[in-house]
């Protein structure tokens, strides 16, 4: 029998993919296959190369201010960030440079901007297919491949389970890490999220600072002795990328729209740019991979409970590993018996 892994998007909740995969092979579950989509894929890419290990180190060491320099965050045509550094990272380290190298069968799903077709990708060089699953609306700019503009496989197929039957899977395990995210619970869990929005508010407004710090003239020379004394050695122009120069009327227009969520979000203060996109794309995913796997089910679904995690906490992957570890663990009877019988 052929075992699948379709390994879930969900942004910083991804690292839980980690733990889970590694609590698996500790139970003696064999994977053959493996499908990711979005973080998925990325984890996915880089467990099928067989180096998910020095991946779940490197995540292990990032801190909330190195995570703020990888992503690259700035003004750009098609969005906010470019994310350009993790992409490398992975190419560099942790993967293989084509499908076909991989130690075990790869495939990845994004989704064509124009024609919100599914687009597969499972041969060939890798190039940039991971980086298109990764790129979330607004977050990253859109993937040119070829003749299309590529955006996050989340949009159409979040959990693909598709993808592992495709690969010649007769059996498949699925990870979908947005089930916190259902109507059922939300009034118990509106203080979870709304925790959730503040922190990814309070991520790209330490952005924002940075931005501005670095276009003041007046703050240029009390930014670099901060800099230089800051022990991971990041710049600000490391932390904030431009696109054609940007004027400072601009960063002040900037400024008005990326203001500080307050701490408690009520009626009186709605929620800011990056809480409307982070709890739109969650309740897009959360309804797209109800409808998929309705349609098309795992064999054993596996399903983390993440309501405390925001999408852009990625320095919490320690955490996040030993959450996919623990979800294992406690479901460890039931995945023996449905291998074994």
């Amino acid at each position: 029998m052929k075992i699948g892994l379709a390994l879930g998007a969900g942004a910083a909740r991804g690292w839980t993919h980690i733990g889970i995969i590694q609590a698996l092979e500790k139970l003696g579950v064999k994977i053959d296959v493996v499908a990711g989509c979005s973080i998925g894929a990325y984890v996915g890419a880089a467990y099928a190369s067989g180096r998910l290990e020095g991946l779940k180190e490197w995540a292990c060491s990032l801190s909330d201010w190195q995570v703020l320099a990888l992503m690259g965050v700035g003004l750009r045509r098609g969005g906010i960030a470019s994310g350009q550094k993790v992409f490398d990272k992975l190419a560099n380290e942790f993967c293989e440079s084509s499908y076909e190298a991989m130690q075990k069968p790869f495939a990845t799903v994004a989704t064509d901007l124009y024609t919100g077709r599914e687009v597969v990708f499972n041969s060939g060089p890798i190039g940039d297919t991971i980086q298109a699953s990764c790129a979330i609306p607004a977050l990253f700019s859109p993937v040119a491949h070829g003749d299309r503009w590529l955006v996050d496989g989340a949009v159409v197929n979040p959990v693909p389970v598709n993808l592992c039957r495709q690969l010649g899977a007769d059996f498949v395990i699925a990870v979908n890490l947005n089930a916190d995210f259902r109507p059922i619970r939300l009034e118990k869990l509106r203080q979870d999220h709304e925790e959730n929005e503040r922190k990814t508010e309070d991520f790209f407004t330490k952005s924002q600072n940075v931005l501005r710090q670095w276009f003041s003239p007046d703050s240029k020379d009390e930014k670099s002795s901060e800099t230089n004394n800051d022990e991971l050695d990041v710049n600000a122009s490391d932390n904030v990328e431009t696109e054609d120069g940007i004027a400072s009327d601009v960063i002040e227009k900037v400024e008005e729209e990326l203001t500080e969520v307050p701490a408690k979000v009520n009626k009186r203060n709605p929620p800011g740019i990056m809480s409307v996109m982070s709890s739109s794309l969650e309740i897009l995913q959360a309804r797209v991979t109800r409808s998929r796997l309705a349609g098309d089910p795992p064999d054993i679904l596996i399903e983390p409970q993440l309501t405390d995690v925001g999408i852009m906490e990625f320095h919490r992957a320690e955490e996040l590993c030993a959450k996919g570890e623990e979800t294992i663990a406690r479901l460890a009877e039931q995945i023996r018996y449905q291998l074994l019988t």
